[in-house]
């Protein structure tokens, strides 16, 4: 048996079954003749040869069942035919007796189509690999029956549905990667079965559910790999506890919760830990300082708190340990590459760790190469980390790191990436900067660096991306910079740099973005700027730079955008421009140009054109249409003539059109409307002279039509109430006549509608008016409006900047409603017909610091807080005290419900009847003294009697009216009395009504 076992080695099942038999049966024949035993033997030998023959052709035709499924379109299979030794077929593997195939690998074999069910019928195979192939559809379930499966290898396809739980039936496979494909639901807990698994790849699918803590079963599992799926739940305790023979566990880019199990502790022999980009929260364990073993530990982007643990620096064989993005907090100075000599890499960007550097953090020992802790609180300086002579990678941006750059700088001599933006660091940029040989990348912007760009720069030979941008740098830009040959991004914006730009700069071979903006450089624009061949990207916008542009611009292929807009750039654009094809983002506004557009229409390519507020002249060229991907042409403010090309409606993308303050005349083309992702029109201060195109209506996307300052005719179209989205309406200054059509009540988003200086007519459409809720400006001044102002304005609480209904033919009174108006800014109701007086509830206008009701009949008193504008804003009306004269006081009650026109009345009548009462007793006093002479007289004849007589007789006169001299004086004081009394009623009736 012995001898038996040492025959039956490295040989297949099946003959194994047949050389046993063989052995039995040739022992219960051992009596038998010689002949007759041979004659057995050789009969069981052939038996077993068919056998055999019948189990190898079967295998060979399973591997012929499974092709159909597959699309080769490379013909890697096109020797799989029965004409051929099936084990010299492409990817198949034989066993040595070729009766059994081992392995079928076609991976890489741009196969498409799927996996047939087929495949179950290749019993002996131990590898199948149809990795980084197109494969899609399923996994077959019969893939179950491959009892003898080692390894399978189905990753990077693109295959979809569940994993098969009939996975969990082959207990010989070691090797499960079917990551990077397109499964979904849970992962089956089947698979604890695979006892033998050492490594279980499962990444970059769609995975979700949890991981089953039945996985602990898998405690030969060497390799877990389940990152980038959807996976929930937490990390089960019982995981790390089971399968502590795990080297490598990445569950990143999931939906892990909870915190990190402390059973991490028993991964003894773990190498790799990455549970980056999850929802993990709690501490960082301090467990995790046994794994003595550890040489890459990933916790980023997840929910971490706390501190930094001391026990991290007990991984002596960490190399990289990232735990950025998360809600850590304390000090950094707790790691220290003391301890961590191998620390290569260490992130702790994006926390909130504040305090200082200290020199413990990478000491003169230590191996680390790179340091980010960007987007922090740290403060001090970074003279902490001079001794840090092995770093090549430096990132503490986005802190509030405070002092200068040392001059010390130089000592980090391996540096690469100096990365320090985003601070408060201030003093100037040493000139030891330039000793940095190695130096690729200096970012530096958006501090207070002062002083100048020191001369020392242009040593730096590999110096790639040199970023000074938004500081407080002063003095030119050096010549010498023109020998940083390896520079391909020089962004200087924002600072107070003068003098030119540096002649030489074309030597800057790899230039691909020069950003020179917003600064005070002077001078022309270099020619050899032309032989930076590289250059996408031309910022020198905001400056004072002059000249023309240069004709070697034509040289600059790979030009996509240019800004040289607010300089003082002039002449006509170089010919040469219109060789430049990739052009996109053109900004040349704001200059003196002159000539033609026509150099800048050569590449088709342009998505951005201004050249708004230049000299530029003569006709649009139809070329224009060639720029089919444009999305904005802005040509406002120029000496353009002519009519708007037909072609602009070919720019089918346009979202802004601009061609404001110009010559243009004639029509607005119709062909325009094709542009139906317009957004924005402005056509103002041309000499347009047609009627409003009722076609604007079918541009459903316009949000501002400004037809202003042009020739226009006619009515405005009931069509443009189709503008839903229209934000802005200005057709003022034309010859515009008729009404408001009612049907710009459905523009309900409008903010701006300004109609004044036209012919316009009618009333102000209530109808209308009501649905402007979102209106913050209105201006229909200048008009012909009748009627009254409507009430509904008064509901629009977000007018805001003007409401001018002035110089208009508007009676009635001012509607009580407007005083809703509390952000109304400016309220011009002047030059027309309305009465009455002004409501108190204009003094809510709180907002209100410019009013004008000037020139129409209003009267009555000015309201108190309306008294602190100006007399101006009412003068030409009927109204009275502050900032106006005072109204006249009442004397009683009822003279104060007198109107003016009564008291007027009044005062004349007793003028009148004062004037009347004094002549009459001038006249009867001038009488009554001729009598009494007469009396006189006659009484010196005879004193006693008449004197007796007169005296009796006038006490009796005056008692029963006999004498005609007393009566006649009653009488006038009679009527005297009545006439006042009669005027007296008169005047309380009048003042009654």
């Amino acid at each position: 048996m012995i001898i038996l076992e040492k025959q039956t080695q490295n040989i297949q099942p099946l003959e194994i079954k047949f050389i046993l038999l063989a052995h039995i049966v040739d022992a219960r024949l051992g009596r038998m003749a010689t002949m007759e035993r041979s004659s057995m033997l050789l009969a069981f030998c052939a038996l077993w040869s068919l056998a055999a023959l019948a189990e190898s052709a079967v295998n060979y035709a399973h591997l012929l069942d499974v092709r159909p499924d597959f699309v080769d379109p490379r013909g890697v299979l096109s020797g799989w035919s029965p004409g051929f030794d099936p084990c010299g077929w492409r990817g198949v593997t034989c066993s040595e007796s070729k009766n059994h195939v081992l392995a079928l690998n076609l991976s890489g074999c741009g196969l498409s189509g799927s996996l047939s069910s087929n495949i179950g019928g290749l019993r002996s195979l131990e590898t199948l690999d149809l990795s980084s192939n197109s494969l899609s559809g399923s996994i077959p379930s019969e893939i179950g029956m491959l009892k003898n499966l080692k390894q399978l290898l189905l990753y990077s396809n693109s295959l979809s549905g569940h994993i098969p739980p009939e996975l969990g039936l082959l207990k010989s496979l070691k090797v499960l990667r079917i990551g990077d494909n397109s499964f979904s639901g849970a992962i089956p807990s089947q698979l604890r079965n695979c006892i033998e698994l050492e490594v279980l790849g499962l990444a970059y699918c769609q995975l979700s559910g949890g991981i089953p803590p039945e996985f602990n079963n898998l405690n030969k599992l060497k390799i877990l790999n389940m990152e980038k799926n959807r996976l929930g739940g937490t990390v089960p305790e019982e995981l790390f506890s089971g399968c502590n023979a795990l080297r490598v566990v990445s569950m990143a880019d999931n939906m892990l919760q909870g915190e990190i199990p402390s059973s991490v502790r028993d991964l003894a022999e773990l190498r790799t830990l990455n549970l980056a980009n999850n929802h993990i929260s709690g501490s960082i364990p301090p467990e995790l300082g046994k794994l003595t073993s550890l040489n890459y530990l990933n916790l980023l982007g997840n929910k971490l708190t706390g501190t930094l643990p001391p026990v991290l620096n007990q991984l002596t064989e960490l190399r990289v340990l990232d735990l950025s993005s998360n809600n850590l907090s304390g000090t950094i100075n707790a790691i220290s590459t003391m301890h961590l000599k191998n620390l290569t890499y260490l992130v702790l960007s994006n926390n909130h760790f504040e305090g200082s550097i200290s020199s413990g953090l990478c000491t003169e020992s230590s191996s680390l190469q790179n340091l980010f802790v960007a987007g922090n609180s740290l403060t001090g300086t970074v003279e902490g980390l001079l001794s840090c002579g092995s770093l090549r990678s430096l990132d503490l941006s986005n802190n509030t790191l405070t002092g200068t750059i040392p001059s010390e700088i130089d000592s980090l001599v391996n540096l690469e990436n100096l990365v320090l933006h985003n601070n408060s660091l201030t003093g100037g940029l040493p000139p030891q900067i330039g000793n940095l040989s190695n130096l690729q990348m200096v970012s530096l912007f958006h501090n207070g660096i002062t002083g100048r760009i020191p001369v020392e720069i242009g040593k730096l030979q590999r110096l790639q991306l040199l970023y000074l941008y938004e500081n407080q740098m002063s003095g030119g830009i050096p010549d010498e910079i023109a020998n940083c040959t390896g520079l391909e991004e020089l962004d200087f914006f924002g600072n107070n740099l003068s003098g030119s730009i540096p002649e030489m700069i074309g030597n800057l071979k790899n230039l691909e973005l020069l950003q020179l903006r917003q600064n005070g450089l002077t001078g022309r624009i270099p020619p050899s700027l032309g032989y930076c061949a590289r250059l996408q990207a031309l910022a020198l916008a905001d400056n004072r730079l002059s000249g023309e542009l240069p004709s070697s611009f034509g040289l600059l292929a790979e030009l996509s955008l240019v800004t040289l807009y607010n300089n003082s750039l002039r002449g006509p654009l170089p010919e040469s421009l219109s060789s430049l094809k990739n052009l996109s983002f053109v900004n040349l506004s704001h200059n003196k140009f002159n000539g033609s557009i026509s150099p800048l229409l050569g590449s088709n390519s342009i998505v951005k054109l201004d050249l708004t507020d230049n000299c530029f002249s003569g006709e649009v060229p139809s070329a224009i249409g060639g720029s089919r991907n444009m999305t904005r042409l802005r040509l406002g403010q120029n000496l353009l003539t002519g009519g708007i090309p037909n072609e602009i409606g070919q720019l089918r993308w346009l979202d802004l059109l601009d061609l404001s303050f110009n010559n243009f005349e004639g029509n607005i083309p119709i062909e325009i409307s094709n542009c139906s992702r317009l957004k924005h029109l402005l056509l103002a201060g041309n000499g347009f002279s047609s009627e409003v195109p009722a076609w604007l209506g079918t541009l459903n996307a316009l949000g501002e039509l400004d037809l202003s300052s042009n020739q226009l005719t006619g009515g405005i179209p009931p069509e443009l109430g189709n503008c839903s989205s229209l934000l802005k309406l200005c057709l003022q200054d034309n010859s515009l006549s008729g009404s408001i059509p009612a049907e710009l009540g459905q523009l309900t988003s409008l903010n701006v509608i300004n109609l004044q200086l036209n012919n316009l007519t009618g009333s102000i459409p209530a109808a209308a008016v009501k649905h402007w809720q979102k209106l913050y400006e209105l201006r229909l001044s200048e008009n012909y409006f009748t009627g009254g102002i409507p009430p509904d304005i008064g509901e629009l609480v977000e007018l805001q900047v003007m409401l001018d209904l002035s110089k208009n033919q508007l009676s009635g009174g001012i509607p009580w409603s407007l005083g809703k108006l509390t952000k109304l800014e400016r309220l011009n109701l002047s030059f027309n017909q309305l009465n009455g007086q002004i409501p108190a509830s204009l003094q809510q206008l709180t907002s209100l610091h410019r009013l004008d009701l000037s020139e129409n009949p209003l009267s009555g008193e000015i309201p108190e807080k309306l008294s602190v504008f100006p007399a101006s804003s009412f003068a030409g009306t009927h109204l009275c005290d502050a900032p106006l004269s005072s109204c006249a006081k009442p004397m009683d009650g009822k003279m104060a419900r007198l109107s003016n026109a009564a008291v007027a009345g009044i005062v004349v009548a007793i003028v009148s009847t004062s004037a009347v009462v004094c002549m009459v007793l001038l006249c009867m006093l001038v009488k009554v003294w001729s009598k009494w002479m007469e009396v006189s007289v006659s009484n010196s004849d005879s004193d006693a009697g008449e004197e007796g007589f007169g005296e009796k007789e006038g006490v009796q006169g005056g008692a029963n009216g006999k004498y005609w001299k007393v009566e006649a004086m009653k009488t006038v004081g009679s009527s005297e009395k009545q006439s006042s009394a009669s005027e007296t009623c008169t005047v309380d009736k009048d003042g009654g009504n």
